[in-house]
């Protein structure tokens, strides 16, 4: 089995050079999406082009990644960090949500009940922030994230710059639980370290939608990792289990659940592992104890924030509302939809939920039996709570590029040979330049996009030229 990233034979790859040039290729989608005046088709190039040189970079620094100190890969994630926590909110507008729902829930009404629009008035000026697919829906988040958010819009009410600074440091302490466990998961599982911070901590979708686009997700995934890290340390092999670990590992992995109740599928499988291997009257305590643990966690948020059970109701219905393009059971129901409008049938929202109760059908068997394998000591429980996240993502109603963290996280801890790191940084690469740093009309995509490329491509044709390109052979990793 591989266990290490190729390693260059003779390479004159500088990682202070790929550091730094990635690092200018931040400042330049900062400096563009700004509000300087450029024509949109100018922002989406050089936008899209700082985007591009970022992830080419941190291709080039996986190269050598398991080779470098953990204390090299932190230096070089903070730096990356610092341009964006000064830019525009990029990639979404969820960020106007998050300020529309804390300002609801400031006001002590039922944010799990109206949406923006009711409670806030449809002139308001928050409220016309929001994109029109969430201001009639209520909140889809649980009440820790919406708790943080009601105590966001006490501290900055509705001004938008403190609030996004504020879900910011949010997002950064994720980030910061991400540093402290991913490595410490990854040794349980004969991982390099310094690969899956590679992998995970610098992964050009942490800073595009987790620092520039303010997605809670970073608070989720953070929460959750540490989550884990805790139960597992708590119910380490050697030496007797440690019950105050494990507690405080389940009420990670709970309050992660409640930001977004995705996170629950890791302590399902951490659940199954601490079963399987413990012993009969164990087993009765882990079968009891964990539900119990996450009920008891999840009460005293519900409760203790005020904001009640009402985000239970709302799980299964609101984030399904909108036809998520990205999702490829709508897009089977956009395509269904398609011939029957040849027809003069409008079939396009039936098809859509005939195949989202599939995909849900689906995942619930693969997930299941990603369970048993870990049950059965076939898996490793963290790879197989990142594959069943890999299966939301397929078979999943909503799709969004920040998901793909969910798993990214996981598995960078999990996977175990090249081959299937290198695959899932190619996608993260992928969905890393798949959203355009600006709006605008198809016809300014088109030609930022384009523009992006000549000028990627007139860069590395000038440094190959110059013979600043060093070509690199890799050999292969013995184990």
């Amino acid at each position: 089995m591989q266990n290490v990233l190729p390693a260059p034979e003779k390479t004159g790859l500088n990682i202070g050079t790929l550091h730094w040039a990635g690092f200018t290729g931040i400042v330049v989608l900062v400096l563009v999406t700004s509000g300087i005046g450029l024509p949109s088709v100018l922002v989406v190039a050089f936008g899209v082009a700082g985007m591009a040189t970022l992830v080419l970079c941190w291709l080039g620094i996986g190269r050598l990644a398991a080779e470098l100190p953990r204390r090299r890969l932190y230096w070089i994630a903070a730096s990356w960090c610092a341009p964006l926590l000064a830019a525009r909110p990029l990639f979404s507008g969820d960020i106007n949500s998050y300020l529309a729902q804390g300002l609801i829930a400031a006001k002590e009404i039922d944010t799990y009940l109206v949406g923006p629009a009711e409670a806030l008035g449809a002139d308001s000026p928050v409220t016309l922030s929001v994109s029109h697919y969430w201001r009639d829906t209520p909140a889809p988040y649980g009440p820790a994230f919406v708790a943080l958010a009601r105590t966001v819009a006490h501290i900055a009410g509705d001004d938008l710059i403190p609030t996004v600074l504020l879900h910011r440091l949010l997002g950064l302490a994720g980030i910061a639980l991400m540093a402290w466990a991913l490595p410490r998961l990854a040794r349980r599982v004969g991982v390099s370290p310094s690969i899956a911070l590679w992998l995970a901590l610098l992964n050009p979708l942490v800073l595009w939608h987790i620092v520039a686009g303010v997605h809670n997700d970073g608070l989720m995934v953070g929460l959750m990792v540490a989550g884990l890290e805790l139960v597992l340390m708590g119910a380490a092999k050697t030496g007797a289990a440690r019950p105050a670990l494990i507690a405080a590992g389940v009420s990670a992995v709970s309050a992660a659940a409640n930001v977004k109740i995705v996170a629950v599928a890791g302590l399902l499988f951490v659940g199954v592992d601490l079963f399987r291997r413990a012993t009969p009257l164990g087993r009765v305590a882990v079968a009891l104890g964990l539900p119990a643990g996450f009920a008891a966690v999840t009460v005293a948020i519900s409760l203790g924030s005020g904001l009640g059970f009402g985000w239970v109701r709302v799980l299964s219905g609101v984030s399904g509302q909108v036809h998520s393009w990205m999702a490829p059971t709508n897009e089977l129901g956009f395509l269904v939809g398609g011939v029957g409008k040849l027809f003069g049938a409008d079939l396009t929202d039936s098809a859509i939920k005939v195949f989202s109760l599939i995909g849900a059908i689906l995942g619930l068997a693969v997930g299941t039996r990603l369970l048993w394998l870990t049950y059965r000591e076939r898996m490793h429980p963290l790879y197989g709570a990142g594959l069943t996240f890999a299966a939301m993502l397929v078979l999943g109603p909503v799709v969004q590029p920040w998901y793909l963290l969910w798993t990214v996280a996981l598995l960078a801890v999990s996977l175990t040979t090249g081959r299937g790191r290198w695959i899932l940084a190619g996608i993260s690469a992928v969905f890393g330049v798949l959203l355009p740093p600006a709006n605008g009309g198809a016809l300014s995509l088109v030609l930022g996009y384009l523009i992006a490329v000549v000028l990627l491509g007139g860069i590395l044709f000038a440094l190959k030229r110059k013979n600043l390109l060093p070509e690199i052979r890799f050999r292969k990793s013995r184990t």
